[in-house]
């Protein structure tokens, strides 16, 4: 029987149609998945070159030719995000540590924590200091300072309590203040020895708050710090000498060892590897802290350690009219104690005959410095208006008085401050970038169970972790 042969199949049309249709469908989903796959490699690279090329190199400010960009910023900020952190974690424990003597403590840290919430004020102060550390160090180059490697070495050994050549401790030197003699004129004046302080006339300083590095130093005085006995009243009749005690440097052996300070680095740059913040970046920031502290003395070395002060006495009345009935009893010869003691409302001082003390150019209220220093010895003053009341002046003395070395220190940094501020103020090549707020880090946070912890007693006042 003969074999069938099997039909051949017959493509119409219609079946051609179709899978051409499939084709192209195919085709359609193929170069769809290819085009999905590379827009989501393109934004991924893109994103890894923003983040790691572009973002970093972003301007967020100028001085002249340098340019401050988001990289060094970014890193700048999380740093001292991360000091000020350490710092309100170990004010906190100090509160703990002193009990009921801790609240100073606990005030200074519930104050970093508020810095550290409000992350643009934050940034904006540490841009302002990299603008200033540029400022310092053109200055510097201009007058031919530098910071040696050997010096930045050293500083950055004794940031981790290292000291090859052994710890400085401080021991106790002589440093004499005088008091001068004073004049016939103020002798004939009074009988009284004059108080050590003013009293009662407030400064118009304002109150400020601990920067971090203030911090750090505020918790080294309250640990060693120790009350200094008052000296018994000076012989108005001739010079004085006092000895007061001002810390010299001695070399005792260190403690640590070159591996210790080796693996103090390295866990250092492990810590701070996250933030971009590197060894090389804090060697730059103790460079600067050399040139600052040499380009300091150079700009303050016309300072000299002596301030004027006047020894004065004074009657506080309410009214004007008062004011000139005392003036008037006084050019009739009436004793200026026995009319203090009638008129005067200051209590702090009417009964001790007006007695002011010796007073500085910064203790009393400018009307009141203003005239007191202007009068001669003896010379009793118009009747002065202040915020409290009318007061009769009578200076007493005048002096040049020793300026204490932390007092001085304190007006140097002021005097220095004043300068740098001036030379930036000069500048038209300074610019601030308006989107520099965008790259503001708010990392690391505070954690939310240490803020709560921070204000267990003021829940309400807790400080949000971001702006």
């Amino acid at each position: 029987m003969a074999n069938k042969q099997p039909k051949k199949k017959t493509t119409t049309r219609k079946h051609l149609a179709r899978k051409q249709r499939e084709a192209r469908q195919t085709r359609i989903i193929v170069i769809v998945t290819i085009v999905i796959g590379v827009l989501i490699i393109g934004l991924v690279g893109y994103g890894l070159v923003d983040q790691l090329l572009v973002r970093p190199r972003i301007p967020v400010a100028q001085v002249g030719e340098t340019v401050i960009r988001v990289r060094e910023f970014e890193a700048q900020v999380q740093y001292t995000r991360i000091q000020m952190l350490n710092q309100t974690y170990q004010y906190y424990n100090f509160s703990q540590q002193f009990g009921e003597f801790g609240q100073s403590f606990l005030q200074t840290a519930q104050s970093l924590a508020s810095q550290l919430s409000q992350p643009v004020a934050l940034g904006s102060d540490v841009l302002d200091e990299m603008i200033n550390s540029i400022l310092i160090r053109e200055a510097a180059a201009e007058r031919g300072i530098t910071a040696s490697e050997q010096e930045i070495d050293e500083a950055l050994q004794a940031a981790f309590g290292f000291f090859p050549d052994g710890t400085p401790t401080p021991t106790q030197t002589a440093t004499i203040a005088s008091t001068p003699t004073l004049s016939e004129t103020s002798l004939a004046l009074v009988t009284l020895t004059p108080t050590s302080t003013a009293t009662d006339l407030p400064t118009e300083t304002p109150e400020v708050s601990p920067t971090p590095s203030e911090a750090a130093e505020e918790i080294d005085e309250a640990e060693g710090a120790e009350e200094d006995a008052e000296a018994p009243p000076a012989d108005e009749s001739q010079e004085t000498r006092t000895v007061e005690a001002s810390p010299t440097i001695t070399l005792t052996p260190t403690p640590f060892t070159t591996e210790v300070f080796a693996q103090n680095l390295k866990e250092f740059d492990e810590l701070y590897d996250p933030y971009n913040f590197t060894i090389q970046d804090l060697r730059e920031m103790f460079e600067v802290q050399i040139l600052r502290e040499k380009l300091q003395e150079e700009v303050t070395a016309e300072l000299v350690p002596v301030k004027d002060e006047v020894w004065a006495r004074h009657i506080l009345v309410e009214t004007a009219e008062e004011a000139q009935e005392v003036l008037e009893a006084l050019e009739a010869g009436d004793s200026f104690e026995d009319l203090a003691a009638e008129y005067s409302i200051d209590d702090s001082n009417s009964q001790q005959g007006g007695d002011l003390g010796w007073f500085d150019t910064e203790m009393m209220v400018p009307e009141f410095t203003e005239t007191a220093f202007s009068l001669e010895e003896g010379e009793i003053s118009a009747p002065v208006e202040t915020d409290f009341g009318f007061h009769i002046v009578q200076v007493l003395a005048k002096r040049e008085s020793q300026i204490p070395p932390d007092e001085f220190l304190g007006l140097k940094q002021e005097t220095f401050t004043n300068w740098l501020s001036e030379q930036r103020s000069a500048r038209q090549d300074i610019t601030i970038y308006d989107e520099w707020e965008d790259y503001v880090p708010t990392t690391p946070e505070i954690p939310q169970q240490f803020l709560i912890q921070l204000y267990q007693q003021q829940e309400d006042t807790v400080p949000p972790l971001t702006p």
